[in-house]
């Protein structure tokens, strides 16, 4: 939405300005426009990293969890080789609880 702005103002700036400034309106129009997609890329790079850190801590939280509720192979870690052990853990225990409620409506 930023830049859609920055470029309607800089078109109307355009069709407002002599011929003989218009060089130097583009050029320092292009500046701008540089500075604004900078800032862009730095809010969208903290951005990004604020997400990493909160899901960072989701799975120290369930890492936690899962450790307190002596589910085996849980501890708190950022092994990435220990992380997927993790992960596979607990897709296999997400495997066995759905064959076992099938296994249920099965039954009923």
């Amino acid at each position: 939405g930023l830049k859609q702005e920055l470029f309607h103002r800089h078109k109307e700036a355009q069709q407002c300005c002599r011929p003989h400034n218009l060089p130097i309106l583009r050029a320092a129009q292009q500046r701008e426009m540089e500075a604004v997609e900078q800032r862009i890329r730095e809010e969208q790079r903290m951005m990004d990293e604020k997400i990493v850190l909160e899901l960072d801590q989701k799975v120290i939280d369930q890492q936690s969890t899962l450790e307190k509720a002596g589910v085996s192979g849980f501890y708190i870690t950022t092994n990435p080789q220990e992380l997927t052990l993790q992960m596979n853990l607990l897709e296999l225990i997400r495997k066995l609880q759905q064959k076992e409620s099938e296994s249920e409506k099965a039954f009923s």
